[in-house]
């Protein structure tokens, strides 16, 4: 098989960013359907997927050997946040097929990636009540098991979980954020005025708003 680097075209202590811009501007020309090799594009994928995964990246500095990659379930969780954006535009009030989506659901994640960081805080700063509560509880009754101690420890365990569930949210939206910037909608479209996208946005904000109070209530 062809070195690796060679196939992308960068030095072996070529950073992270570097072999993505590599990819990306080859990517281009050897698609396909862009007149390129289907063998060529395969290469080129298999160089990048190596080369951008620190783990495999070492293994094939020190061995030579390709490790197949495991499944990427940040990547399946960031196209399922990406087809949600895109039914609840498809699904809007408002037709904003002839904008640029990308900006749109580009605004939707960042609003949601706001929305999941101030959650965190808010944890953080129960997290901080609850020890100051904790160290104050005390049972009257000399040996008596202290319940209110334990619905507290109770209370910090499940807001750690709330924020590692967030941070993983948070986590998986950066990664629709990063894919995003490999797809565009806005070729040989007008781009749509400030006012204009505003007003779509806010009709997308509300469907979606509205899909996760049905889902809230089917759940109960």
């Amino acid at each position: 098989m062809s070195d690796l680097y060679s196939v992308l075209g960068v030095e072996r202590n070529a950073t992270q960013d570097e072999i993505h811009r590599a990819y990306r501007h080859r990517a281009k020309i050897s698609h396909p359907d862009s007149g390129g090799s289907v063998e060529a594009f395969k290469k080129l994928a298999t160089a990048y997927d190596t080369l951008s995964d620190k783990k495999r990246r070492e293994r094939y500095d020190s061995t030579g050997q390709v490790e197949p990659a495991l499944p990427d379930n940040l990547d399946v969780n960031a196209f399922e946040v990406l087809a949600g954006k895109l039914g609840m535009i498809i699904h809007a009030e408002q037709d904003v097929t002839l904008m640029d989506i990308g900006a749109l659901i580009e605004q939707t994640i960042r609003k949601d990636i706001t929305q999941y960081r101030a959650d965190i805080e808010n944890q953080r700063r129960a997290i901080e009540r609850l020890t100051r509560l904790q160290a104050r509880v005390k049972c009257k009754a000399i040996g008596e098991d202290n319940k209110l101690a334990r619905l507290l420890a109770w209370h910090e365990l499940s807001a750690k979980s709330h924020i590692k569930t967030d941070e993983e949210a948070v986590c998986i939206r950066e990664r629709a954020l990063e894919i995003l910037e490999d797809y565009s909608f806005a070729d040989d479209l007008s781009i749509a005025v400030a006012n204009d996208l505003s007003i779509a946005l806010h009709d997308v904000l509300q469907a979606l708003n509205q899909a996760d109070q049905f889902q809230l209530g089917a759940s109960f």
